[in-house]
């Protein structure tokens, strides 16, 4: 059975015991606070010191995402769309990668999910065609609304 997903919806999937994974493409889901960093020991400080400030707070991390087929080609893409460095974590990869990533992010306790921020259509197209499914396969799909996160 395949999972399709709206563009624009903000799926939660149950992957872990902490809570529900959260997802936005573009933007945040309802209430989560958004954090930024380079890298994922950047992230893991600004997700701590938000913590520390609102402990039950629902902490995502930006991750521009270049995805293609394979990781060459979105090496390739990546380069021909001139992105230039910024102040969010890139992922360049494949879709299967990209879960994974977002995946450890939240099963670390790192963050509470991700908004991904397609670098091309291309890739934004495979994020809902190929890396929501993805997600979605490691558990059962929750609300689309906010829901508390556990102590």
């Amino acid at each position: 059975m395949t999972t399709t997903f709206p563009r624009g919806s903000m799926p939660n999937f149950d992957i872990s015991p902490s809570g529900p994974l959260r997802i936005g493409v573009d933007h945040a889901p309802n209430g989560a606070i958004r954090i930024r960093a380079t890298d994922l020991r950047g992230v893991t400080q600004r997700a701590a010191a938000v913590r520390a400030d609102h402990p039950d707070a629902v902490v995502v991390v930006d991750i521009e995402a270049m995805i293609a087929r394979d990781a060459q080609s979105a090496r390739s893409a990546l380069a021909q769309a001139g992105w230039d460095r910024g102040d969010t974590l890139l992922y360049v990869g494949t879709p299967a990668g990209l879960a994974g990533l977002i995946a450890d992010i939240h099963a670390l306790a790192i963050a509470d999910g991700a908004v991904l921020l397609p670098v091309t259509d291309a890739a934004r197209v495979l994020i809902f065609d190929e890396v929501l499914p993805e997600l979605s396969t490691m558990g059962p799909i929750s609300s689309l609304t906010r829901e508390p996160r556990p102590a």
